[in-house]
Protein backbone atom coordinates (compact mmCIF):
# COMPACT_ATOMS: atom_id res chain seq x y z
CA UNK A 1 0.00 0.00 0.00
CA UNK A 2 1.13 3.55 -0.74
CA UNK A 3 1.12 6.25 1.89
CA UNK A 4 -1.52 8.84 0.95
CA UNK A 5 1.12 11.59 1.21
CA UNK A 6 2.98 9.96 -1.69
CA UNK A 7 0.03 10.16 -4.10
CA UNK A 8 0.55 13.78 -5.33
CA UNK A 9 4.17 13.02 -6.22
CA UNK A 10 3.13 9.80 -7.94
CA UNK A 11 0.56 11.72 -9.97
CA UNK A 12 3.15 14.31 -10.98
CA UNK A 13 5.60 11.57 -11.98
CA UNK A 14 2.97 9.90 -14.14
CA UNK A 15 2.05 13.18 -15.83
CA UNK A 16 5.73 13.96 -16.51
CA UNK A 17 6.23 10.48 -17.93
CA UNK A 18 3.27 10.94 -20.32
CA UNK A 19 4.60 14.32 -21.47
CA UNK A 20 8.06 12.84 -22.08
CA UNK A 21 6.58 9.96 -24.07
CA UNK A 22 4.62 12.38 -26.25
CA UNK A 23 7.68 14.57 -26.81
CA UNK A 24 9.73 11.51 -27.79
CA UNK A 25 7.09 10.44 -30.34
CA UNK A 26 6.96 13.95 -31.79
CA UNK A 27 10.74 14.12 -32.01
CA UNK A 28 10.92 10.88 -33.97
CA UNK A 29 7.99 11.62 -36.29
CA UNK A 30 9.17 15.18 -36.99
CA UNK A 31 12.90 14.32 -37.03
CA UNK A 32 13.25 17.05 -34.43
CA UNK A 33 16.43 16.52 -32.41
CA UNK A 34 15.61 19.54 -30.23
CA UNK A 35 12.60 17.68 -28.88
CA UNK A 36 14.48 14.41 -28.54
CA UNK A 37 17.21 16.09 -26.52
CA UNK A 38 14.62 17.13 -23.93
CA UNK A 39 13.64 13.52 -23.30
CA UNK A 40 15.52 11.50 -20.63
CA UNK A 41 17.61 8.71 -22.13
CA UNK A 42 20.28 6.23 -21.05
CA UNK A 43 23.66 5.16 -22.40
CA UNK A 44 24.87 1.98 -20.71
CA UNK A 45 27.37 0.74 -23.28
CA UNK A 46 29.87 3.58 -23.44
CA UNK A 47 33.67 3.37 -23.69
CA UNK A 48 34.90 6.32 -21.66
CA UNK A 49 37.96 7.25 -23.71
CA UNK A 50 35.83 7.28 -26.88
CA UNK A 51 32.64 8.72 -25.40
CA UNK A 52 32.91 12.35 -26.52
CA UNK A 53 31.87 14.02 -29.75
CA UNK A 54 34.59 14.46 -32.36
CA UNK A 55 33.49 18.08 -32.91
CA UNK A 56 33.82 18.78 -29.16
CA UNK A 57 37.31 17.28 -28.99
CA UNK A 58 38.38 19.13 -32.12
CA UNK A 59 37.25 22.41 -30.59
CA UNK A 60 39.28 21.80 -27.44
CA UNK A 61 42.40 20.96 -29.46
CA UNK A 62 41.82 23.50 -32.24
CA UNK A 63 41.83 20.67 -34.78
CA UNK A 64 39.47 19.38 -37.42
CA UNK A 65 39.34 15.60 -37.38
CA UNK A 66 38.45 13.63 -40.52
CA UNK A 67 35.12 11.84 -40.84
CA UNK A 68 35.21 8.06 -40.46
CA UNK A 69 34.51 5.80 -43.43
CA UNK A 70 30.97 4.48 -43.87
CA UNK A 71 32.26 0.97 -43.10
CA UNK A 72 35.35 -0.07 -41.15
CA UNK A 73 35.49 -3.76 -41.97
CA UNK A 74 35.59 -5.05 -38.40
CA UNK A 75 37.39 -4.10 -35.20
CA UNK A 76 40.82 -4.09 -36.83
CA UNK A 77 39.82 -1.48 -39.37
CA UNK A 78 38.19 0.64 -36.70
CA UNK A 79 41.24 0.53 -34.46
CA UNK A 80 43.56 1.38 -37.34
CA UNK A 81 41.47 4.45 -38.20
CA UNK A 82 41.32 5.57 -34.56
CA UNK A 83 45.05 5.17 -33.93
CA UNK A 84 45.94 7.09 -37.11
CA UNK A 85 43.23 9.77 -37.19
CA UNK A 86 42.37 10.60 -33.55
CA UNK A 87 44.69 9.10 -30.96
CA UNK A 88 47.98 10.81 -31.99
CA UNK A 89 46.41 14.19 -31.21
CA UNK A 90 44.88 13.20 -27.87
CA UNK A 91 47.14 10.71 -26.13
CA UNK A 92 48.75 10.07 -22.76
CA UNK A 93 47.31 11.22 -19.45
CA UNK A 94 46.24 14.64 -20.71
CA UNK A 95 44.50 13.22 -23.76
CA UNK A 96 42.60 10.55 -21.84
CA UNK A 97 41.43 13.01 -19.18
CA UNK A 98 40.26 15.42 -21.88
CA UNK A 99 38.27 12.69 -23.62
CA UNK A 100 36.75 11.64 -20.29
CA UNK A 101 35.54 15.19 -19.75
CA UNK A 102 34.04 15.23 -23.23
CA UNK A 103 32.06 12.08 -22.45
CA UNK A 104 30.44 13.76 -19.45
CA UNK A 105 29.75 16.88 -21.46
CA UNK A 106 27.96 14.71 -24.01
CA UNK A 107 25.84 13.20 -21.22
CA UNK A 108 24.79 16.73 -20.28
CA UNK A 109 24.03 17.73 -23.87
CA UNK A 110 22.08 14.56 -24.54
CA UNK A 111 20.02 14.57 -21.32
CA UNK A 112 21.47 11.20 -20.29
CA UNK A 113 19.76 10.27 -17.03
CA UNK A 114 21.53 6.93 -16.64
CA UNK A 115 25.14 6.55 -17.75
CA UNK A 116 27.30 3.42 -17.50
CA UNK A 117 30.81 4.20 -18.70
CA UNK A 118 33.73 1.78 -18.70
CA UNK A 119 37.30 2.40 -17.55
CA UNK A 120 40.37 0.19 -17.80
CA UNK A 121 42.74 -0.50 -14.92
CA UNK A 122 45.66 0.78 -17.02
CA UNK A 123 43.86 4.11 -17.48
CA UNK A 124 43.26 4.38 -13.74
CA UNK A 125 46.96 3.84 -13.07
CA UNK A 126 47.96 6.27 -15.80
CA UNK A 127 46.23 9.15 -13.99
CA UNK A 128 47.72 8.25 -10.60
CA UNK A 129 45.69 5.46 -9.07
CA UNK A 130 42.20 4.97 -7.73
CA UNK A 131 42.00 7.97 -5.39
CA UNK A 132 43.13 10.44 -8.05
CA UNK A 133 40.91 8.76 -10.64
CA UNK A 134 37.79 9.16 -8.48
CA UNK A 135 38.52 12.84 -7.87
CA UNK A 136 38.89 13.47 -11.62
CA UNK A 137 35.80 11.51 -12.64
CA UNK A 138 33.52 12.84 -9.91
CA UNK A 139 34.72 16.34 -10.73
CA UNK A 140 33.55 15.93 -14.32
CA UNK A 141 30.34 14.25 -13.21
CA UNK A 142 29.42 17.10 -10.89
CA UNK A 143 30.56 19.79 -13.32
CA UNK A 144 28.72 18.59 -16.41
CA UNK A 145 25.83 16.31 -15.42
CA UNK A 146 25.32 16.15 -11.64
CA UNK A 147 21.79 14.80 -11.97
CA UNK A 148 22.87 11.86 -14.12
CA UNK A 149 22.86 8.48 -12.40
CA UNK A 150 26.45 7.44 -13.04
CA UNK A 151 27.45 3.77 -12.97
CA UNK A 152 31.23 3.33 -13.52
CA UNK A 153 32.25 0.02 -15.10
CA UNK A 154 35.66 -1.65 -14.68
CA UNK A 155 36.73 -3.23 -17.96
CA UNK A 156 39.43 -5.66 -19.04
CA UNK A 157 40.85 -6.52 -22.44
CA UNK A 158 40.34 -10.09 -23.67
CA UNK A 159 44.09 -10.68 -23.95
CA UNK A 160 44.93 -9.38 -20.47
CA UNK A 161 46.80 -11.46 -17.91
CA UNK A 162 43.68 -12.69 -16.12
CA UNK A 163 45.32 -14.12 -13.00
CA UNK A 164 47.33 -10.95 -12.49
CA UNK A 165 44.32 -8.69 -12.98
CA UNK A 166 42.15 -10.82 -10.69
CA UNK A 167 44.81 -10.58 -7.97
CA UNK A 168 44.66 -6.78 -7.96
CA UNK A 169 41.06 -6.00 -8.88
CA UNK A 170 40.16 -5.58 -5.19
CA UNK A 171 41.97 -2.23 -5.05
CA UNK A 172 39.59 -0.89 -7.69
CA UNK A 173 36.27 -2.42 -6.71
CA UNK A 174 36.38 -2.89 -2.93
CA UNK A 175 35.22 0.68 -2.27
CA UNK A 176 31.96 0.08 -4.15
CA UNK A 177 32.66 2.83 -6.68
CA UNK A 178 32.40 0.52 -9.67
CA UNK A 179 28.97 -0.95 -10.37
CA UNK A 180 29.76 -3.45 -13.13
CA UNK A 181 32.50 -5.42 -14.89
CA UNK A 182 33.10 -5.99 -18.60
CA UNK A 183 35.57 -7.78 -20.87
CA UNK A 184 36.04 -6.39 -24.37
CA UNK A 185 38.62 -6.15 -27.16
CA UNK A 186 37.84 -9.14 -29.34
CA UNK A 187 35.80 -12.33 -29.05
CA UNK A 188 36.91 -15.94 -28.71
CA UNK A 189 40.51 -15.01 -27.96
CA UNK A 190 40.38 -17.14 -24.81
CA UNK A 191 37.90 -19.70 -23.45
CA UNK A 192 35.16 -18.19 -21.30
CA UNK A 193 36.32 -20.38 -18.40
CA UNK A 194 39.61 -18.48 -18.29
CA UNK A 195 37.77 -15.34 -17.13
CA UNK A 196 36.21 -17.01 -14.09
CA UNK A 197 38.74 -15.49 -11.61
CA UNK A 198 37.65 -11.99 -12.64
CA UNK A 199 33.94 -12.76 -12.56
CA UNK A 200 34.16 -14.51 -9.21
CA UNK A 201 35.67 -11.33 -7.80
CA UNK A 202 32.85 -9.40 -9.46
CA UNK A 203 30.32 -11.59 -7.65
CA UNK A 204 32.10 -11.02 -4.35
CA UNK A 205 31.60 -7.27 -4.76
CA UNK A 206 28.08 -7.55 -6.21
CA UNK A 207 28.99 -6.05 -9.57
CA UNK A 208 26.69 -6.35 -12.58
CA UNK A 209 28.43 -8.90 -14.79
CA UNK A 210 28.70 -7.95 -18.48
CA UNK A 211 30.82 -9.04 -21.43
CA UNK A 212 31.26 -8.12 -25.09
CA UNK A 213 30.02 -11.23 -26.85
CA UNK A 214 27.87 -12.19 -29.82
CA UNK A 215 28.67 -9.27 -32.12
CA UNK A 216 31.18 -11.14 -34.25
CA UNK A 217 30.71 -14.42 -32.37
CA UNK A 218 27.79 -16.83 -32.53
CA UNK A 219 24.48 -17.16 -30.75
CA UNK A 220 25.81 -20.20 -28.94
CA UNK A 221 28.80 -18.13 -27.74
CA UNK A 222 26.32 -15.85 -26.00
CA UNK A 223 24.61 -18.67 -24.17
CA UNK A 224 27.91 -20.26 -23.15
CA UNK A 225 29.22 -16.94 -21.84
CA UNK A 226 26.07 -16.37 -19.80
CA UNK A 227 26.10 -19.90 -18.41
CA UNK A 228 29.84 -20.01 -17.70
CA UNK A 229 30.32 -16.56 -16.20
CA UNK A 230 26.85 -15.91 -14.81
CA UNK A 231 26.42 -12.79 -16.92
CA UNK A 232 23.59 -10.43 -16.03
CA UNK A 233 23.79 -8.50 -19.31
CA UNK A 234 25.57 -8.77 -22.65
CA UNK A 235 27.20 -5.90 -24.52
CA UNK A 236 26.14 -6.33 -28.17
CA UNK A 237 24.86 -9.92 -28.41
CA UNK A 238 23.11 -9.22 -31.72
CA UNK A 239 23.91 -12.64 -33.21
CA UNK A 240 21.46 -14.18 -30.78
CA UNK A 241 19.06 -13.41 -33.63
CA UNK A 242 20.42 -16.46 -35.46
CA UNK A 243 18.94 -18.88 -32.92
CA UNK A 244 15.32 -18.99 -31.74
CA UNK A 245 16.50 -21.17 -28.88
CA UNK A 246 19.08 -18.66 -27.68
CA UNK A 247 16.62 -15.78 -27.98
CA UNK A 248 14.17 -17.75 -25.87
CA UNK A 249 16.96 -18.49 -23.38
CA UNK A 250 17.78 -14.78 -23.08
CA UNK A 251 14.14 -13.80 -22.75
CA UNK A 252 13.37 -16.49 -20.18
CA UNK A 253 16.43 -15.59 -18.10
CA UNK A 254 15.94 -11.83 -18.48
CA UNK A 255 19.41 -11.28 -19.91
CA UNK A 256 19.59 -7.79 -21.35
CA UNK A 257 21.48 -6.97 -24.55
CA UNK A 258 23.04 -3.50 -24.65
CA UNK A 259 22.97 -2.88 -28.39
CA UNK A 260 24.86 -0.21 -30.38
CA UNK A 261 23.29 0.08 -33.87
CA UNK A 262 25.76 2.44 -35.56
CA UNK A 263 28.70 0.47 -34.22
CA UNK A 264 27.20 -2.77 -35.59
CA UNK A 265 26.46 -1.26 -39.01
CA UNK A 266 29.76 0.58 -39.46
CA UNK A 267 31.78 -2.45 -38.36
CA UNK A 268 29.88 -4.62 -40.82
CA UNK A 269 28.19 -6.82 -38.22
CA UNK A 270 24.72 -5.62 -39.27
CA UNK A 271 23.68 -5.11 -42.89
CA UNK A 272 21.84 -1.84 -42.32
CA UNK A 273 19.71 0.05 -39.82
CA UNK A 274 16.56 -1.20 -41.51
CA UNK A 275 17.71 -4.82 -41.24
CA UNK A 276 19.33 -4.46 -37.84
CA UNK A 277 18.81 -7.54 -35.60
CA UNK A 278 17.39 -5.38 -32.80
CA UNK A 279 13.95 -5.62 -34.42
CA UNK A 280 13.79 -9.42 -34.33
CA UNK A 281 15.39 -9.57 -30.90
CA UNK A 282 12.77 -7.20 -29.52
CA UNK A 283 9.93 -9.06 -31.20
CA UNK A 284 11.16 -12.32 -29.66
CA UNK A 285 10.96 -10.90 -26.15
CA UNK A 286 14.67 -10.22 -25.64
CA UNK A 287 15.32 -7.20 -23.43
CA UNK A 288 17.40 -4.64 -25.37
CA UNK A 289 18.75 -1.14 -24.83
CA UNK A 290 20.17 1.35 -27.35
CA UNK A 291 23.62 2.83 -26.75
CA UNK A 292 26.53 4.67 -28.41
CA UNK A 293 29.53 2.35 -27.85
CA UNK A 294 32.23 4.72 -29.21
CA UNK A 295 30.72 8.10 -30.07
CA UNK A 296 34.13 9.55 -30.93
CA UNK A 297 34.46 7.01 -33.73
CA UNK A 298 30.93 6.28 -34.91
CA UNK A 299 29.71 9.88 -34.58
CA UNK A 300 26.16 8.90 -33.65
CA UNK A 301 24.79 10.11 -30.32
CA UNK A 302 21.85 8.56 -28.51
CA UNK A 303 19.11 10.69 -30.04
CA UNK A 304 20.53 9.96 -33.49
CA UNK A 305 20.55 6.20 -32.84
CA UNK A 306 16.82 6.29 -32.14
CA UNK A 307 16.19 8.50 -35.17
CA UNK A 308 18.15 6.24 -37.52
CA UNK A 309 16.21 3.14 -36.45
CA UNK A 310 12.90 4.98 -36.74
CA UNK A 311 13.62 6.56 -40.13
CA UNK A 312 14.67 3.23 -41.59
CA UNK A 313 11.56 1.50 -40.28
CA UNK A 314 13.41 -0.93 -38.04
CA UNK A 315 11.15 -0.23 -35.06
CA UNK A 316 8.03 1.83 -34.41
CA UNK A 317 7.99 4.92 -32.20
CA UNK A 318 6.14 2.94 -29.53
CA UNK A 319 8.69 0.12 -29.62
CA UNK A 320 11.59 2.57 -29.44
CA UNK A 321 10.00 4.33 -26.49
CA UNK A 322 9.63 1.03 -24.66
CA UNK A 323 13.33 0.41 -25.26
CA UNK A 324 14.16 3.92 -24.02
CA UNK A 325 12.22 3.29 -20.82
CA UNK A 326 13.92 -0.08 -20.36
CA UNK A 327 17.29 1.68 -20.36
CA UNK A 328 16.04 4.08 -17.72
CA UNK A 329 14.59 1.16 -15.72
CA UNK A 330 11.24 2.93 -15.59
CA UNK A 331 8.62 0.28 -15.11
CA UNK A 332 11.41 -2.31 -15.08
CA UNK A 333 11.16 -5.71 -13.48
Amino acid sequence: MYNITELPKMQTDIENRILQDELFYEGLIESDTTKLLKVPMSDIHNHSTKGCRRSWLGKQLNLEFPNPPERFGGLTGMQEWFTSSIKPYSTGREGIVLRWEGAFEEARRNNIVRLAMNFGATEIELVGGMDVFKVIIEGFHQKHCPNTIFEPEITYISLCNIEEEASRIDQYVSSGYFKSIDVCGGENLKPFEDFLPLYRKAEKYHLIKRMHVGESGTAEDIRRAVDTLGLDEVHHGINAVNSKEVMRFLADNRIQLNVCPSSNVMLGYAQSYKEHPIKELYENGVSVTINTDDLLIFDSSIENEYLLLYREGALSAKQLNEIRLKGLRFGGE
